[in-house]
């Protein structure tokens, strides 16, 4: 049996820290952490995407997902978990499509 989305990812992100009007002070960002069952594909043709700034960034992996709404930010950690293999890193880039989202990390 086939399924579509046979691995998991586990995505850390952190909010931006915040400055007490009062003592000027910044408190850290608060991390939330999502987990999503989803499909990753090898990057084996050498692509590559486009970050912010116009720079090409070589990703290892295609992640597919069922349609969110949740934005994933650039450079959030991941663990990506295929089977017995386990990869972790940053996030390269995202997308929220009409379909599905995906991720390049």
């Amino acid at each position: 049996m086939v399924t579509q989305y046979p691995h998991t990812i586990v995505i850390t992100t952190v909010t931006d820290p915040v400055q007490d009007e009062n003592t000027g002070l910044f408190s850290e960002g608060t991390p939330t952490q999502y987990s999503f069952k989803c499909r990753a594909e090898r990057n084996g043709g050498a692509g590559r995407i486009i970050g912010s700034d116009g720079t090409e960034i070589i990703y290892s992996h295609s992640v597919y997902l069922p349609r969110m709404t949740t934005v994933i930010p650039v450079d959030s950690g991941f663990i990506l978990t295929m089977g017995n293999e386990t990869i972790r890193g940053k996030v390269k880039g995202g997308s929220n499509g009409q379909l599905n989202s995906r991720l390049w990390v």
